[in-house]
């Protein structure tokens, strides 16, 4: 089956699943492993280490800001809330009773080792956007940067939603007919063909802040109206990771210098600024879900 048709057949089968409520989303073996260490320590460190947890896996933070704001959604002016938020609002009781549903959650695993590794360098990617996005609003004086955090954490959420698809018809395909699966580089491919519309999707489906719905938007670009916006942060904070190589897949380096350049001149990043920012990015996310 080619890519284009594999592509096409899991965004229809992604849509109707969360169209319908029944998107089953695994979580992080090594966030599964935090919880379970957090739920031993007893509700003092599950409290306490929360927002922390939450922050390195986007399913949960989506959880979390579900299950906290409800019907309810932020609009257009107000402040768009963030993990702390929800974690407040949710209580200890809450908060514990979320991380206990993420253990019994399927986990991402692949026999092959390339996708694994694409897959935990998609998460490190994601990790590194909300990084990115939070401190470059933090260096400017916003008040919204933990919020810029979630959106760059959920930029790209479509994605581990159709890794886990393929990851369920890889287990399928290898295990149960002992077919060889589709090779690394196709596996990508697929995911940067659905992953927007899936992503947008899920989050519309969850009635997930604004700020985060915009950031999942096909074709992104930056905000002339609004200098430090959240969507600003995120498109500034996605080439940036990019360029210093946080990234899975092809990438123009022209069009990501680019794109550096007009949110250096927009944010008002300066090379100070910019060498904060990036300073030790790789290390600081390489190895955090293995």
């Amino acid at each position: 089956m080619s890519s284009d048709k594999l592509a096409t057949e899991l965004k229809s089968i992604l849509l109707k699943r969360i169209q319908s409520d029944q998107l089953v989303v695994p979580t992080i073996p090594s966030v599964v492993q935090k919880v379970q260490e957090a739920l031993r320590e007893g509700d003092q460190t599950v409290a306490k280490r929360a927002a922390e947890i939450l922050e390195q896996d986007a399913f949960l933070a989506a959880r979390a800001l579900r299950a906290a704001l409800g019907s309810t959604k932020a609009s257009s002016g107000q402040k768009q809330p963030t993990l702390s938020d929800a974690v407040t609002k949710l209580g200890p009781r809450g908060v514990k009773g979320l991380l206990i549903e993420a253990t019994a959650q399927k986990v991402f695993v692949s026999r092959d080792g390339e996708i694994a590794n694409a897959l935990r360098r998609t998460w490190e990617h994601s990790v590194a956007v909300g990084t990115l996005a939070r401190d470059v609003l933090a260096l400017s004086g916003h008040a919204d940067s933990d919020a810029a955090y979630l959106a760059g954490l959920l930029h790209d959420i479509g994605k581990p939603v159709v890794a886990s698809v393929l990851l369920e018809a890889e287990r399928q395909t290898t295990e149960l007919y002992n077919r060889p699966w589709i090779p690394c580089a196709e596996w990508v491919e697929v995911i940067a063909k659905t992953h927007r519309a899936v992503g947008v999707a899920l989050a519309e489906k969850w009635q997930l802040p604004e700020g985060v719905v915009k950031c999942l938007q096909e074709n992104l670009d930056y905000d002339n109206a609004d200098r430090t916006s959240i969507v600003n942060a995120v498109v500034f904070a996605n080439a940036l990771a990019k360029k210093t190589g946080v990234y899975v897949g092809t990438v123009d380096a022209d069009d990501i210098d680019a794109i550096v350049m007009i949110g250096r001149s927009l944010i008002g990043v300066n090379d100070e600024i910019l060498r904060t920012l990036t300073k030790g990015l790789k290390d600081r996310v390489d190895g955090m879900f293995d």
